[in-house]
């Protein structure tokens, strides 16, 4: 999510706030002055600051509904998640910005509501009146989410919310108390940021300093493997072997967009008016009538000619289409495979084809029309340099891992009753940081459906 993105959603969010303490405000003012202080002789005056304080809180109150709610669709199935961690485990196997914003976010949303009730009521400057609200008010959202079919029931939201608000009371607390208290208190009140400060400063400098990077094949949490009934056709090695390690051609932001401007000027398009897109994984690049959207990680894209909504589709051979491709600045390897896939679209496989110290893996997508041009192209047809050999586990090693349920599969109850392996074989799968890393792709039958389970080759 861009930060754009987020800015969006908090001024969508900030309207609606400031339209619920208006009329919030309307209804304290009939009621107070009217009723209270008029009709019924009221004496009691409220102080200026509880008032803001107030506001700000009914304000807050309905941004946390905006984001929680109002800016969703009631599309989900309603579930439960109770694994504690897993979504961090998610985020650290993707190693994606956005999941890590998802997370971060998650906390805090929930700060101001740890700094605000102190400063609103004395009470809540005990840290059981704050947290237990904050639990109470997490509760309600995940249950109203689950109930309502906009959101799925997650122990890490709760946790997530109840730590922010931990935070927010810890930060308030400590400014409160500093005078009366003294630095060591008040660095109490403070631990709580600062272990999520140092945990997550420990955690991003591992990643960076390790040298390949984290596997989105890796589950969140294991499966429970109790009652499943295991069959196995492949005899399994159990020793150990060395094999290449490749690296994806990964681009930055800069270089992204030299790719795109390289890419339109082939076809002697003016990218002067280029628009560009930035996310943290991929940039989108749009001249009139014709978009890329380009992978950084590994340099795959997807190209369309809008004017494929006025043409329709048309059969070609192998040879023109190729002679259409290589315009486009694309070299197709002659030990690719080619086939039709239905009217003017063809594709083109690369299966783990070896030239030297270059691994050409991947698919290109292409569809013709009946003007004899390319207006759309999915290329994720990628040349991968061999960075070194590495040893991986045996084929025992990786099928014991699947018997201990690690492996991605989340069946309902998370509990698998049948699985049979048919074949298992090396294969590759792209990191987080660019790298191509050997895995073991086990073909299987799980509760009667056909699916590949993949299981790390290195420690």
């Amino acid at each position: 999510m861009r930060l754009q993105e987020i800015i969006g959603i908090l001024k969508e969010n900030f309207t609606l706030a400031l339209g619920a303490v208006i009329v919030v405000g309307i209804c304290f003012f009939l009621g107070y002055v009217i009723v209270y202080r008029k009709l019924m002789g009221g004496k009691k005056r409220l102080s200026k600051k509880q008032l803001l304080l107030t506001s700000l809180f009914i304000g807050y109150f309905m941004m946390v509904i905006g984001v929680t709610f109002l800016n969703r669709n009631s599309h989900y199935p309603g579930g439960v998640n109770l694994a504690f961690f897993s979504s961090y485990q998610e985020a650290w196997n993707s190693f994606s910005v956005r999941e890590w914003q998802f997370l971060y976010l998650n906390i805090l949303m929930f700060v101001p509501f740890g700094i605000l009730l102190p400063l609103w009521h004395a009470r809540f400057r005990k840290a059981r009146w704050t947290i237990g609200l904050a639990a109470v008010f997490t509760l309600s959202i995940e249950t109203f989410q689950l109930l309502t079919g906009f959101g799925v029931f997650e122990l890490d939201d709760l946790f997530n919310n109840l730590l922010g608000a931990i935070i927010g009371y810890g930060i308030i607390m400590g400014i409160l108390t500093i005078k009366d208290k003294g630095i060591k208190h008040t660095l109490f009140y403070f631990s709580p940021i600062l272990i999520v400060v140092l945990l997550s400063g420990g955690m991003f400098a591992y990643y960076y300093t390790k040298e390949f990077g984290n596997l989105v094949i890796v589950p969140n949490y294991k499966t429970n493997m109790a009652n499943a009934t295991i069959t196995n056709d492949v005899q399994l090695d159990d020793e150990r072997k060395n094999v290449p390690i490749y690296q994806a051609p990964s681009y930055t932001k800069a270089s992204g967009e030299e790719f795109a401007v390289d890419f339109f000027k082939r076809q002697h398009h003016d990218t002067g008016d280029m628009e560009v897109t930035v996310y943290p994984d991929e940039g989108i690049y749009q001249i009139q009538g014709y978009s890329i959207w380009f992978q950084f990680l590994d340099g795959g894209y997807r190209f369309t000619d809008f004017s494929s909504l006025d043409a329709k589709p048309k059969d070609t051979d192998e040879k023109t289409l190729n002679a259409s491709v290589t315009a486009f600045g694309i070299d197709i390897p002659v030990e690719t495979d080619f086939q039709k896939v239905e009217t003017g679209i063809y594709e083109w496989t690369a299966d783990k084809i070896v030239n030297g110290n270059q691994l050409i893996d991947g698919y290109l997508n292409v569809q013709y029309y009946n003007d004899d041009t390319v207006k759309y192209m999915d290329n994720q047809m990628i040349t991968y340099d061999k960075v070194k050999d590495v040893q991986i586990k045996s084929e025992q090693e990786a099928y014991d891992e699947i018997l201990a349920g690690k492996f991605k599969y989340y069946p309902e109850n998370n509990r698998l009753e049948t699985l049979h392996i048919n074949q298992v074989e090396v294969t590759y799968y792209l990191d987080s940081k660019g790298f191509y890393q050997p895995v073991y792709a086990f073909q299987s039958i799980i509760d009667g459906r056909d699916m590949t389970m993949y299981i790390p080759g290195m420690d």
